[in-house]
Order: structure tokens, then C-alpha cells, then sequence
């Protein structure tokens, strides 16, 4: 019998290197009395509140030509690899306790938009799939990310109940590299 696939079966995590020390010092005191020392660090603080990641949709436009009797036929065109994708991609992340994940991710948009930094992409971000035994099937790579945009934040004085909200963060990828790994 063949399994279902299911949808958490896959493993994305940012680098060690995309949170710059500066960034991760100023969220070093709210870390350290979080209770049990859970995060050593603020990047283990926010691989922990990634929920979900899409996989960039695909297609391509067709050429379209048009016989005597008023008939359209369609053609595939000559587009390269690149241009089926959607070259952009969102994680999902959970939003934990005083928004503190929200703001540190504002916090590297800002760097990396605004800053100093003389890096023109991040590194590259991987996402390996696995079956239902936890072996690899699938790694995909996003080549030379960039982060771009995340959702809105909504408070609400009416809404007093903690309860599980997530917020997204849109990135760029300048290409996308699939290995399937059947061994």
C-alpha cells in the first residue's frame, strides 16, 4: 500500500549566518530569561517558529496562434527553465509571546534592505522533503534569496486570548535547484 503524502514531513531552517551578531545581541537579554534556557541563540529562536513554506507555483504561457476558419491553437514556447517558476517564496512563522520573533525578523529586513551590509543576497536557503520513514526524498536549494516583505502585524484590544497566529515572510530567489534523491 502506497502511503498519502503529508505536509510536515519537510525540513527548512536559515543558515547559522543569517542572523549578523548585531542583530543577535540585542535579543541576547530576552532570550537568556526565557524559562529552561531553550535558545542559545536568536537564530535557534527563530528556526523554532517556522510552521510552513510554499513551494514556488509553475507554469508558462502558451503561444497562441490562430487558424483560417477562426480556431486557436496552442503551442509551448521556447522559455528557459527559469522562466516556469514564480521566482519567490514565503515561510510561514508563528508568532511567539510579546511578537519577539516578528520584530527580530523586521529587524533583518531592515538590515539587509537598509543596512550596511555589502551582501547582495542571503545564502542560500535549503528545504529537504522526506517520506513517511524520514529518509530525504527531495532537496531544493533557493540560490541567492532575498528577503523583501512580511505581513502585517494586527493588534486587536478586542481579542484577548492567546491563541496560534502566524505571520509571513516573502523572499526572492534568483534561482531553484531540485535533487531528487532515490536512494
Amino acid at each position: 500500500m502506497i502511503l498519502n503524502s503529508r505536509n510536515d514531513l519537510f525540513d527548512f531552517r536559515f543558515p547559522r549566518t543569517f542572523v549578523p551578531e548585531e542583530i543577535a545581541k540585542k535579543y541576547e537579554p530576552y532570550l537568556n530569561r526565557i524559562p529552561g534556557n531553550l535558545f542559545e541563540n536568536a537564530i535557534d529562536f527563530i528556526n523554532y517558529g517556522i510552521q510552513g513554506i510554499n513551494i514556488p507555483a509553475m507554469g508558462f504561457e502558451p503561444v497562441e496562434q490562430s487558424d483560417n476558419p477562426g480556431r486557436t491553437r496552442y503551442f509551448r514556447g521556447r522559455s528557459p527553465m527559469n522562466k516556469t517558476f514564480d521566482k519567490q517564496f514565503t515561510v510561514t512563522m508563528q508568532l511567539m509571546d510579546g511578537y519577539i520573533n516578528y520584530w527580530m525578523m523586521t529587524d533583518l529586513l531592515l538590515y539587509y534592505h537598509h543596512g550596511t551590509t555589502k551582501q547582495k543576497h542571503l545564502d542560500n536557503l535549503s528545504l529537504n522533503i522526506s517520506d513517511a520513514e524520514g529518509i530525504i526524498m527531495t532537496s531544493i536549494s533557493f540560490e541567492q534569496p532575498i528577503m523583501n516583505q512580511m505581513s502585517e502585524l494586527t493588534l486587536n484590544m478586542a481579542e484577548n486570548v492567546a491563541d496560534f497566529s502566524t505571520f509571513d515572510v516573502n523572499f526572492y530567489y534568483n534561482r531553484f535547484v531540485i535533487k531528487i534523491r532515490p536512494d
